[in-house]
């Protein structure tokens, strides 16, 4: 592959997603609310919000969860319920 390409295909998911749509839904509200009271700033406001959501695209990717679990460690110690008993009575 020649180096002007670039190689776009994801190599897992996107550890910043649910920040990118709590940017995107904060800012839609303040723009939407700037616009209904003819706000300038509260408009600027909004668009700020927008592009600091969308320069979290350029943010390093994390190592390991935020809370430091890994996927094999979360079934340990749960117990399972027994099959035909339910609510343990």
């Amino acid at each position: 592959m020649s180096p002007i390409f670039l190689d776009r295909s994801r190599k897992g998911p996107d550890p910043y997603l649910d920040w990118k749509v709590r940017f995107f839904f904060v800012g839609a509200l303040v723009g939407v609310v700037g616009m209904a009271r003819e706000t300038g700033w509260l408009i600027w406001v909004a668009v700020g919000i927008l592009i600091a959501g969308f320069f979290l695209r350029f943010l390093p990717a994390r190592e390991e969860d935020s809370a430091g679990w890994d996927e094999a460690e979360d079934d340990e110690g749960v117990e399972e319920w027994p099959v035909g008993r339910e609510g343990g009575a």
